[in-house]
């Protein structure tokens, strides 16, 4: 914008000196054009000006360690003025934040959320000669997700993935049984004709599932980069490990904003945990394991490197 104001002044300049030594119509029509050609530019530059939209575009998700970029677009009205603008990314989890670089990295090389924010941003008009601010839009965020990181010592949750066992709701399809006699409003398709003929009883074969008591994760959202790094690593295999083992469970982990609990029963629900605890502000001070914790099964994830 800078330039294109020097050289308007330049060809100003350059009409009123040809003003002055010519003093002809031809030098006086040249003067009067130049002198309205920026309100004129203003002018036609208006409408596309008024409807100008600016929004930031990034990857959205993506592995921890991948290149990525994020851009500052405009939208308007058939045609798209000249803006200016830069973008200022902040990562909650540390409290880091830096001037991003136009065309430069997101950098990746740590887990987390980034939130890129516009700042001073602008819209010319169509020679550049005036700048007017704009609405700044949303932010943009951007999850770099971790790496799974597998713990070396399995939990031990055999005796956990059944410890009673109720009659399943709506019956249907299931792997263990109970006879019982018939009551009234049993459905017949359940009755166990053989063993009914036996006994001369209506017996009743009740499919049944396993009564599980609660499955809970704790962590705390503390540490350096690295130490997150591999507390978030330990939460998605250990996740995925419990999911995989057909146990829903529960994740609470302290933040700069209180403690979260999260309800995980398959793996879109522990992404979407996951993503939430990666934008959390840092928690400043105690741990999750301060409070009174029920569960049958539990376990508190660290980011030491030799945790076991």
């Amino acid at each position: 914008m800078g330039k294109n104001r020097i050289t308007y002044l330049w060809a100003l300049l350059g009409s009123l000196v040809f003003y002055i030594a010519y003093r002809e119509w031809l030098s006086w029509l040249l003067l009067v054009a130049v002198l309205g050609l920026p309100w004129l530019s203003l002018l036609v530059s208006l409408p596309l000006i008024l409807s100008f939209r600016a929004r930031v575009n990034g990857p959205g998700t993506i592995p921890m360690g991948t290149d990525a970029m994020v851009t500052l677009q405009g939208t308007s009205w058939l045609l798209v003025p000249a803006f200016s603008g830069r973008l200022r990314l902040r990562r909650p989890l540390t409290g880091e934040q830096w001037r991003y670089k136009n065309g430069g990295p997101v950098p990746s090389n740590h887990c987390g959320g980034i939130l890129a924010a516009p700042e001073k941003l602008y819209v010319c008009d169509l020679l550049g000669l005036f700048r007017f601010p704009v609405k700044v839009p949303a932010p943009c965020r951007i999850i770099v997700r971790p790496k799974p990181l597998a713990i070396p010592q399995l939990p031990e949750l055999e005796r956990y993935l059944a410890r009673a066992w109720k009659p399943k709701p709506g019956g249907g399809y299931a792997e263990n049984h109970e006879m019982r006699e018939y009551r009234p409003g049993d459905s017949l398709n359940q009755i166990h004709w053989k063993l009914t003929a036996k006994t001369g009883k209506l017996t009743l074969r009740e499919p049944m599932e396993p009564l599980r008591g609660r499955v809970l994760l704790t962590v705390d959202i503390c540490g350096t980069a690295e130490e997150l790094d591999r507390k978030f690593g330990r939460l998605l295999w250990l996740g995925a490990h419990l999911l995989e083992k057909g146990l829903s469970f529960d994740m609470m982990a302290l933040t700069g904003e209180g403690i979260m609990t999260l309800s995980i029963i398959n793996e879109q629900a522990l992404e979407e945990a996951l993503d939430q605890l990666l934008c959390a502000p840092p928690a400043v001070s105690g741990s999750v394991l301060d409070g009174t914790l029920s569960a049958s099964w539990h376990r508190h994830v660290g980011g030491e490197p030799d945790e076991a």
